[in-house]
């Protein structure tokens, strides 16, 4: 009997242990809670305790057919590009070395089918999307991503209500139309000072679509300001087989500047036109055009685009990192790296970098890395890469370029400045 009462005795003890540990593992639960931020905060500084994921999918959304199939070809190859540099270097080290995939969309140039593509990468699991060199394209693309809110880095698309719709999940490193309008409008003030030819009437000539639209609607806005009038605004659709009646209008009008932003293959036909018709303005400036920064109107066709003009992105002509990767992209691709395909490169290493310092393949954490970015190894002619609440890189801006013997060159400003320029034309 004293046995049995003994063991009973026992007995109580261990279920009474159990108890206490019990009521001791619900406190530890609130514990565990307030340790789980620190060890969140310890993983974040601490890569070797990071979670380790086999790879990370991010979408490339380029015009990889139809009549913007060049320049988008040149984007996403500058984007695999950057990807490669990154898993040759071990991948995301926060992840454990996570390999990055490049899944790689094509809009054709068209908006519907660039919603349908982010749809597609958002079944993918990608965790960003970059893109879209289109602005047509950009903002139907960037609405979409913003409902699967997928962060979306825009390199190359300049109207401003990409980054003007209160999203949060949307971001941009090239400079918006305003910055390109008002950078024209500052350069022309400043020829115009240094020179003793002072030019004053202008035709704006674009393609119709937002993209060339906005950007005339800014200048015609503003020109006056700048002490220049005006005379036209002509449109033309961007796929026109003919642009006689575009160049006849400028031919009848004489401006002193032709004003022009358009693509490759309109650009070129509209300088082919006005060379044809022996129209001579005294000075031909590009305005986020197409054409005039591309290196295949460049070297291409110098026995008509000598001395032309264009306020435009491009690649830091004086950084030694930028020569290494231009260098690098042409051995790699047998062409020279353009200004959109630099910009791609750089918005895929903004973009990787987030993901970096996400420390997660998780697309919030890596939106809010992204509005912490402060990126400042690029090759672009800025300071470093940041966003405001927008979502826009702040520190954008456009430079402005001249072809001299089938090369570009950059005659202001003076930071990056490797030519003097040429004004009015000879």
């Amino acid at each position: 009997m004293k046995k049995l009462f003994f063991l009973t005795m026992v007995l109580m003890l261990i279920l009474s242990g159990c108890g206490g540990n019990n009521a001791s593992s619900g406190s530890n639960t609130g514990g565990s809670a307030s340790s789980s931020g620190n060890d969140a905060a310890k993983s974040s500084a601490e890569p070797s305790s990071a979670p380790k994921v086999a790879e990370v999918k991010i979408g490339g959304l380029y015009p990889l057919s139809g009549g913007l199939a060049s320049e988008g070809q040149d984007m996403a190859n500058a984007v695999q590009m950057a990807v490669d540099e990154v898993n040759a270097a071990g991948g995301i080290k926060s992840l454990g070395g996570a390999k990055v995939v490049l899944d790689k969309a094509d809009s054709e140039g068209k908006p519907q089918k660039g919603v349908s593509e982010v749809q597609r990468l958002d079944r993918d699991g990608v965790v960003g999307i970059l893109g879209t060199y289109a602005s047509g394209v950009a903002l139907p693309a960037t609405q979409e991503a913003e409902k699967a809110k997928i962060p979306f880095v825009v390199d190359i698309a300049v109207v401003n209500e990409i980054t003007e719709r209160g999203f949060k999940y949307t971001f941009r490193i090239q400079p918006p139309a305003k910055i390109m309008a008002n950078n024209f409008l500052s350069y022309i003030s400043m020829l115009n000072d240094k020179s003793s030819v002072k030019l004053s009437t202008a035709v704006l000539a674009h393609e119709d679509s937002v993209f060339g639209s906005s950007i005339a609607a800014l200048i015609k806005e503003n020109a006056a300001k700048s002490g220049i009038k005006t005379l036209e605004d002509i449109p033309y659709p961007a796929s026109t087989p003919d642009m006689s009646s575009v160049v006849n209008k400028i031919k009848s009008l004489n401006p002193d500047i032709v004003v022009t932003t358009g693509y490759l293959r309109d650009g070129t036909m509209l300088i082919k036109g006005l060379h044809d018709a022996n129209v001579k303005p005294k000075s031909i400036i590009g305005v986020a055009n197409g054409a005039f920064s591309n290196q295949q109107f460049i070297t291409q066709q110098k026995d008509i685009n000598q001395n032309i003009m264009d306020v435009n992105y491009t690649i830091n002509p004086k950084s030694d990192l930028a020569n290494q990767v231009k260098e690098k992209y042409k051995n790699q691709f047998q062409k020279d790296m353009s200004a959109n395909a630099a910009y791609s490169y750089t918005a895929a290493q903004v973009l990787l970098d987030a993901i970096e310092r996400a420390a997660s393949a998780d697309r919030d954490k890596i939106r809010e890395a992204l509005t912490q970015t402060d990126f400042s190894k690029h090759i672009l002619p800025q300071s470093p890469i940041k966003f405001d609440a927008t979502g826009q890189n702040v520190n954008a801006q456009a430079v402005l370029n001249q072809i001299f013997d089938g090369k570009s060159q950059v005659v202001f400003p003076d930071d990056y400045k490797t030519a003097n320029p040429v004004y009015p034309m000879p």
